[in-house]
């Protein structure tokens, strides 16, 4: 049932030998990557990520079936999400894109189980306003969404739940996700459409965004000043939160990595952007930062957090605010 895809699995073998196994894939403990193999080697690639101009329906069949491989495993007990991502990108060529493909679904992957288990937990106690009915009033929004293929596939992974997805305009490309999983995708219990749970508004997500008290703010590929506006924000309103950010201008956290004269400067693109990333979740007093194979993508740091998890959180961890307020914010 769609109500289960998405759901985090551990892979039983190797990608084209069920009996191979390397050092690549045992890297990172208990989270094993059986397609690093893919993403790095299969798969068009630029100089450090899988070239952001491939498209899915320009590949070769080998790659393809491979691809088609993945995205089976990533959506166990869905195989008709993923024939309507193939269907997309077959009726629309010019639509779907590898790069975008692959971290989406291993963002939505993990975010995904972050939200099932706030409203596996009811999101809620009898002073927050929300009274534990979080599955019933929370809104998820994807903001600066794109194409909105992340805030589709949330949309379908949680039927009973709203989903906003917001941008400046809407592209094309969202409706033909529309169109595909109302031709492939089930229906949930007494919803009228495939796809009636999930909206999109045009907006700018600095001016425009409202959220309530318990909703989940995503934010994929956000650019500079965008990623902390969405976790200060959720501190505001008290929401959950996953931040992928893009790019963070040096100097723009009030942490400098450059140097005019390169006698100190990180030259390193992968240790700048962890460092900035990191000092962006510590900023805001975000405990957990999770993260995508870095074969898809080189900005792939994802903060994930909540208002409501107290567990997680410290005592003494400041939230970024301009007074001296202490709060528990994740």
């Amino acid at each position: 049932h769609h109500g289960e895809v998405l759901q985090q699995q551990q892979p039983s073998s190797k990608l084209n030998d069920p009996m191979a196994t390397t050092k690549r894939a045992r890297k990172g403990g208990k989270r094993r990557r059986r397609f690093d193999d893919l993403f790095s080697e299969g798969l068009p690639r630029s100089a450090n990520a899988i070239c952001s101009n491939s498209m899915v329906n320009d590949l070769s069949d080998d790659a393809k079936d491979q691809l088609r491989e993945y995205a089976t495993e990533r959506l166990p007990g869905s195989a008709e999400v993923v024939d309507a991502l193939f269907w997309t990108a077959e009726t629309r060529p010019n639509e779907l894109r590898t790069k975008e493909l692959c971290e989406t679904l291993e963002a939505v992957t993990l975010i995904g189980a972050s939200i099932n288990a706030l409203l596996a937990d009811g999101g809620g106690d009898a002073t927050n306003g929300v009274g534990g009915r979080r599955k019933e009033s929370m809104t998820i929004y994807d903001l600066a969404c794109g194409h909105g293929l992340g805030g589709t596939l949330l949309a379908y992974r949680f039927p009973d739940v709203k989903v906003v997805c917001m941008d400046k305009e809407r592209r094309p490309c969202w409706t033909t996700y529309r169109q595909a999983f109302e031709r492939f995708g089930a229906k949930a219990k007494g919803a009228e459409t495939v796809t009636s749970n999930l909206t999109f508004e045009v907006g700018d997500v600095t001016k425009d965004l409202r959220p309530e008290r318990g909703d989940y703010l995503m934010c994929l590929h956000g650019c500079n000043e965008l990623s902390p506006h969405v976790l200060a924000t959720a501190r505001e309103r008290r929401a959950g939160y996953a931040v992928m950010p893009c790019c963070l201008r040096d100097g723009m956290l009030g942490v400098t990595t450059t140097s005019s004269n390169n006698n100190w400067g990180i030259a390193d693109d992968a240790a700048r952007y962890a460092l900035q990333v990191g000092y962006l979740a510590g900023k805001f007093g975000c405990l957990k930062v999770a993260a995508i194979s870095h074969f898809i993508t080189n900005r792939f740091l994802i903060i994930i957090g909540d208002w409501q998890d107290d567990k997680s959180s410290f005592e003494g961890s400041a939230c970024g605010g301009e007074d001296d307020t202490v709060e528990k914010c994740n």
